[in-house]
């Protein structure tokens, strides 16, 4: 028993001193951060039209890259895919009960990041790019609630899932997190 795990040891340590390596090089996890928040008030007229405020926030992920490999890395590329779903505008009035409710609509930010060099069991982290989520509400007191009578409403965009990918120069893939487990069937993956 022994003389097998010595084994399979040495044929480890060998792969990696050959560059062979397996799917679970690296770790991923994200970090939400608020870049900035604009508040806003639209519309509202004295013909009875009611004013909505308007929340926008700019936010960036932290992908945190982290080695599990025996070996240092270098010259690969982290891709990324962040699905979010940007909601329809909260309905004015009661409207057409018969009428169909507007859905989200589904939307993909994708970037990539390419690391030089991390060394065997270290971290490194970068930011992606900005997303810009909105938050609509309308109504008399207490709109921002919504659900009242009247025309009262809200409309919140809301990041669901996301995706993350690392190849090396070779295309042979190093790492991948996906969270939801489930995203990857309710969103297409977009190649930045």
């Amino acid at each position: 028993m022994k003389s097998k795990i010595v084994l399979a040891l040495c044929v480890a340590v060998f792969a990696a001193s050959l560059g062979i390596t397996n799917a679970a090089d690296l770790r991923f996890s994200m970090d939400r951060k608020k870049l900035s928040q604009k508040n806003f008030t639209e519309g509202g007229d004295k013909q009875g039209s009611q004013a909505m405020k308007v929340d926008v926030r700019d936010i960036v992920y932290t992908i945190i890259v982290e080695s599990e490999s025996l070996r240092d890395l270098e010259n690969f590329t982290v891709e990324y895919n962040i699905y979010y779903e940007e909601a329809p505008p909260p309905q004015q009035g009661r409207g057409n009960p018969n009428e169909p409710k507007p859905q989200a609509t589904p939307k993909t930010f994708a970037g990539k990041h390419t690391i030089e060099k991390l060394a065997s069991r270290k971290k490194t982290e970068f930011d992606t790019g900005s997303i810009t989520i909105k938050e609509v509400s309308s109504g008399g007191r207490g709109g921002s609630r919504g659900g009242g009578g009247g025309g009262s409403g809200q409309a919140k965009d809301r990041v669901v899932g996301s995706i993350i990918r690392a190849h090396d120069a070779e295309g042979k893939l190093l790492g991948e997190y996906i969270n939801p487990a489930n995203i990857a069937s309710k969103f297409e993956w977009r190649k930045p």
